[in-house]
């Protein structure tokens, strides 16, 4: 039986051939992106779960409770894990995780390759497979390295690269060895390296071994079996108090606001499962939820294209009932005409499903490279456990859609079918209430495209205290070498006119080619207390490159040898924390141990990272022995192109065999605020879709009630009624909706996009303006849809619909 009704059902799909196509075509749109945006969710929420280790894996940060506000660290000094380790009872292990640079020598051959720092502790861990090699403890050598596979097929090709030596520049090129090659990181990784290398082979460590204040670098732990969250940061929590009691007494003497323990100052753990969405306490981390934001989108999507289905079916039952009214004369019961038009339904949603997972997979392989989409994703849409989600979507969706439409066609009377008077209730609360919500939803998605699209610009646009035009980033890749290298650059293009100043620095603004975000930070002492600041070591020039001057004081000059070994500038906030009108010339230290650096100058504030984050205070520093990750080079502005292919010429004469990796500092910038654009760009997409599935509903609808009115418009002709008066009869219900749809939509977004602008130190307000032009957005394309159905309706002949009364 239900083969004879597959039969039918799919004569009848071809026989309404019109009907199938906007049937099929909403679904298939509906599924396409509701099932690209649910792989997307799906891959989120999947990072780091492949640890086996996971329920016991933190990341240890701390959090300053300062007077305006808490102040979220995710650095740690070189001296903090070890003492984690050895100082807690709950933590069995801990590891540093640290940037070596990204310079490897093979055979005389440079490469470029991302080195982290770790721990012997590290792979133990992790879940990092060795697939050749020790499989014990790699890192137990300091001497040893371990190399993913795509990197051991990089340097070594087909060989076998266990035991093979190599150089490794980590501050200064050291000969290190092989022991290891483990799987590539997956693409749902927090953690993303090339080579792994023992931390204590980075240049500054033996300097600052045991210090807790030069913060740089995350630090990881694993709890012994047993051991609780809660447990290990008492402990973290006691051996940071006492290790730094200094910065403790002062932010009390501060004012600064206590947590709930008490404490203006504590370590803390975050699960290492939530640190993807924890954007305090990780870099790269995005908000829980957004995703949650774009799942619930997919979703709404997806009931758009259900309640369409729903509404263009209702519509179309009213041309079957005649054929229901036969059937039902020759024998068939309510189950079984209930079964042959579900079946029906059935199958334009699984035609329609089909055709959108293979949309999707089009989709995913086309456009992975050019939107950065993950390629995981193409992997994950054929996974079983994402497969059976997915067609018990399409199955719920089938009896959603198509259930109510087939349960109401079978209770048509036979008397009323034949006789053709099957009619709906003009005001079908079932009816009027998905046109509600088809309208509630894309008044949603229009009024938050606006909103994120102007917040976007307004962060892209925003000042950033400095002048950001016309200046090239290019990251080193020879960092230890940083400063003669950009000293030989300078050389080689002072006589050029198109080059304004060529600077430096050990952390970049934007996001460049490199894809490295660096942030470092220092606590000093001044009089007994303590001050908290952003550090970057840099060179000569970097104000004059950003288009910056000392407001008080003076900058960094070469003719003062003190500059490159005690002297700092600081940014006006910075200035404010020491509460004396002048404090050049003033000196503070890092420690108790270290030197005394003296204050030279002060300049404006500037925001070296992105404006979702408050203004901080900024120390400069030329450190001789830091090493420069970045050169900036301011230009002119004219024939942009031919400078930066000189600049790359120069770049490659200096940095043989290595990839020109340099970018214009604007477009670095607009890098920060991908996430941004991306919803921008989603919303915007979704919008749309909702809008048109939207007014594919009403059609429907309109349509429903024309052919159930005709010969009530052919009366109103009759006795006198204009086209206008007849196509506005018919049409306000509609606008009704459509305005209690705006109403109700507008409060909603205004909650959603409010409670989502919190995360930005820098935001828009949300104007009335902006719903008043979703408002007009709506009823305009609710006219629209209408009108032309309504005008025809209105001016047809009186006659057609009058002929048999």
């Amino acid at each position: 039986m239900f083969f004879n009704s597959l039969k039918i059902a799919w004569r009848n799909l071809f026989r309404n051939r019109l009907h199938s196509i906007i049937n099929i075509g909403g679904l298939i749109i509906g599924f396409t992106i509701g099932i690209l945006i649910l792989l997307v969710v799906y891959d989120q929420l999947s990072y780091d779960k492949f640890h086996v280790n996971r329920d016991r894996l933190y990341q240890a940060y701390q959090v300053f409770g300062r007077k305006t506000g808490d102040d979220y660290v995710s650095q740690f000094g070189f001296a903090a894990a070890p003492a984690f380790k050895e100082e807690a009872p709950a933590i069995a292990r801990a590891s540093r995780f640290a940037f070596g640079g990204g310079n490897v020598v093979y055979n005389d051959k440079e490469l470029d390759i991302t080195v982290m720092l770790v721990d012997e502790d590290f792979l133990p861990m992790f879940s990092f497979p060795v697939v050749a090699g020790n499989s014990g403890n790699p890192l137990q050598s300091l001497s040893g390295v371990v190399i993913t596979e795509a990197t051991a097929k990089k340097i070594f090709g087909n060989e076998n690269a266990v035991g093979k030596t190599l150089k490794v520049s980590t501050g200064e090129l050291k000969a290190m060895t092989v022991m290891a090659v483990v799987k590539d990181c997956p693409l749902n990784s927090s953690i993303r390296f090339d080579m792994l290398a023992r931390v204590e082979n980075r240049s500054d460590f033996a300097r600052d071994r045991a210090n807790w204040d030069r913060q740089h670098h995350p630090v990881f732990i694993e709890l012994k079996e047993g051991a609780t969250q809660q447990q290990a940061e008492n402990e973290i929590r006691s051996i940071t108090r006492k290790h730094l009691a200094e910065w403790y007494a002062e932010l009390e003497r501060d004012g600064g606001r206590p947590d709930k323990n008490g404490d203006v100052y504590a370590a803390h753990l975050m699960p290492f499962s939530k640190l993807h969405f924890a954007p305090r306490v990780n870099d790269r981390a995005i908000n829980k939820a957004v995703v949650y934001t774009v799942m619930t989108v997919g979703i709404l999507i997806i009931l758009i294209a259900c309640f369409n289905f729903v509404n263009i079916n209702l519509a179309k039952a009213f041309t079957r009932s005649k054929e229901i009214g036969v059937r039902k004369c020759l024998g068939a019961g309510k189950t079984r005409l209930f079964s042959q038009l579900w079946t029906e339904s059935f199958l334009l949603c699984t035609v329609a499903f089909l055709i959108s997972l293979t949309a999707v997979n089009l989709l995913l392989h086309s456009i992975s490279g050019i939107q950065r989409i993950n390629a995981n994703l193409a992997t994950i849409l054929w996974k079983p456990d994402f497969l059976l989600l997915a067609v018990a979507v399409l199955v719920a969706v089938s009896f959603i859609a198509g259930g109510y439409p087939s349960w109401l066609m079978a209770r048509f009377q036979v008397a009323e079918t034949l006789k053709g008077k099957v009619t709906l209730r003009r005001k079908s609360l079932l009816r009027s209430s998905l046109i509600v919500i088809q309208f509630v939803i894309a008044c949603i998605m229009i009024s938050c495209t606006g909103i994120i699209y102007r917040q976007f610009k307004h962060l892209q646009n925003g000042d950033l205290g400095f002048n950001k035009e016309h200046v090239i980033s290019i990251p080193l890749n020879k960092p230890e070498n940083g400063r003669q290298t950009i000293e030989k650059l300078r050389t080689r293009l002072s006589s050029q006119s198109s080059i304004r100043s060529i600077t430096g620095s050990n952390i970049n603004i934007g996001r460049g080619r490199d894809g490295s975000t660096t942030r470092s930070a220092v606590t000093f002492e001044y009089q007994g207390e303590l001050i908290k600041t952003l550090i970057a070591s840099v060179d000569y020039n970097y104000l004059e490159t950003f288009g910056l001057k000392t407001i008080n004081g003076r900058d960094f000059d070469r003719s003062y040898a003190s500059d490159t070994q005690q002297n700092v500038i600081i940014s006006e906030s910075m200035a404010r924390q020491f509460r004396e009108k002048d404090i050049t010339g003033k000196s503070l230290s890092s420690d108790t141990s270290a030197p005394r650096w003296n204050i030279i100058g002060v300049f404006p504030d500037f925001h070296l990272y992105s404006l979702r984050e408050p203004m901080q205070p900024l120390t400069l520093v030329i450190n001789p022995s830091d090493e420069i990750n970045y050169c900036f080079i301011k230009t002119s502005g004219s024939n942009m192109v031919g400078t930066i292919d000189l600049v790359k010429k120069e770049m490659e004469t200096l940095e043989p065999g290595k990839e020109f990796r340099g970018s214009y500092l604007d477009e670095n910038i607009n890098n920060w605020y991908e996430q941004e654009r991306t919803m921008s760009l989603m919303f915007s997409i979704a919008a749309l879709i909702s809008v048109i599935l939207s007014c594919m509903g009403l059609l429907a609808m309109v349509l429903l009630m024309i052919q159930q009115r005709v010969k009530e418009i052919g009366m109103r002709k009759v006795l006198g009624a204009s086209v206008q008066q007849i196509s506005f009869l018919i049409s306000r219900d509609f606008l009704g909706l459509v305005g209690l749809a705006v109403l109700i939509a507008t409060p909603v977004s205004w909650l959603v996009m409010n409670k989502w602008l919190e995360d930005f130190a820098y935001r828009i307000p949300i104007r009335w303006w902006m719903f008043g032009l979703m408002a007009i957005i709506a009823i305009i394309v609710a006219l629209l849809t209408i009108s032309f159905n309504t005008i025809r309706a209105a001016r047809q002949n009186p006659v057609k619909s009058l002929r048999t009364e």
